[in-house]
């Protein structure tokens, strides 16, 4: 164009000015050509510059595209959780190497599994939801016995989400994956430090008035009978002063491992504080008839189980019990009452002598006030 101009232009203006009528014609002509040269030129030049600009933008996206990638590739391989994809079908496309770690399984042998098929059903309900609804929940111990080489599964929390197309059709989902192995450990650390006694680990007072509530207030379709014991061991702190606390606790571990060996299926010995240990017993095939003739042989066989000598300070040395005990059923029993019997009576074992056992008996309750 910048070469054509300066010829055409002064050529048009030659044409236009001359007397010759056809030299007039033939300059009008030129300026219609030098017109539509012009304003194709700048079509053109205008075409060029929108590909060039568009091919900058299409590079300006790919690289972000490429950075954006990468970038999650680098989250999907170093996250501190687990990642998993699966199609529209369920089944596993990929996963980074903590979901590997986390779920102990190899990875040749997750590919292609289906999430639908053999999986705990609330982790197919969560892969449903995700396809259907665009998000799931799953949080329990996972079992995976087929692919995992533990056998108890593991503690996981996990949130499904779906993966939306280009038409905003779910096309399949990804699975963030949380290992609760570290935090179910030390829930559980939590609750034995919060219900068991450290010392004789037994049961505490609180696990056993929970479960003594639990037990006198719950609703039951048979009627349950049992007894209550307390028990307070004769001279401990005799002992306790002579060979010291730590032979004293020694005495306190021994006779928690005496009353285990009492324990039958659903029965529950824990120590309340000091020397005091408390033992319950359910007896579900006996009657209202039965229950006192079974309670009182039942309560020889824990003194039969607790009367042999303790070996302490490398010595065998003979410390007994004063134990109290009621009998009750758990369609009217109250926990409160139920504890309070049990004391009393024990109370009772222990003002008559050492070595005694005692049932309690409405006017042991008098004796006392």
């Amino acid at each position: 164009l910048f070469f054509i101009l300066p010829i055409a232009i002064p050529l048009q203006l030659l044409f236009i000015f001359s007397d010759a009528p056809t030299h007039t014609m033939i300059g009008i002509l030129l300026g219609v050509f030098v017109s539509l040269l012009i304003a194709t030129s700048h079509r053109l030049g205008r075409l060029i510059h929108n590909n060039i600009e568009l091919r900058l933008t299409m590079a300006a996206r790919e690289t972000q595209l490429i950075e954006s990638e990468n970038r999650y590739l680098s989250i999907f391989q170093h996250s501190p959780l687990g990642v998993l994809h699966f199609d529209r079908n369920g089944c596993v496309t990929d996963c980074n190497n903590k979901l590997l770690e986390i779920l102990s399984i190899d990875p040749a042998r997750l590919q292609g599994v289906s999430m639908r098929k053999g999986a705990d059903a609330d982790v197919v309900s969560a892969v449903q939801n995700a396809l259907d609804k665009g998000a799931g929940y799953y949080e329990g111990t996972l079992l995976m016995p087929f692919l995992s080489n533990r056998a108890e599964g593991t503690p996981v929390r996990a949130f499904f989400n779906g993966v939306h197309s280009v038409d905003d059709e779910i096309v399949g989902g990804v699975v963030i994956v949380e290992d609760f192995t570290e935090r179910k450990r030390n829930e559980e650390m939590i609750y034995r430090q919060a219900n068991y006694d450290a010392l004789t680990d037994l049961p505490n007072r609180r696990l056993f008035i929970e479960r003594l509530e639990a037990l006198c207030g719950k609703k039951q379709t048979e009627t349950q009978r049992g007894l209550l014991m307390f028990l307070d061991l004769d001279r401990f702190k005799l002992i306790n002063d002579t060979w010291g606390h730590a032979t004293g606790d020694d005495l306190l571990v021994q006779v928690a491992r005496r009353l285990e060996r009492c324990l039958s299926e659903g029965d529950m010995a824990a120590r309340l504080s000091g020397d005091e240990f408390v033992l319950l017993a359910m007896f579900e095939e006996e009657t209202e008839a039965t229950l006192e003739a079974r309670a009182e042989r039942y309560m020889h066989e824990v003194q039969q189980v607790l009367s042999p000598p303790y070996r302490l300070a490398s010595h065998d040395t003979e410390v007994t019990p004063s134990i109290g005990y009621t009998c009750f059923t758990t369609a009217d029993c109250d926990h409160e009452e139920v504890l309070k019997q049990a004391d009393i009576a024990m109370y009772c074992a222990k003002t008559e002598g050492r070595a005694r056992l005692c049932r309690y008996q409405p006017w042991m309750r008098d004796k006392m006030q």
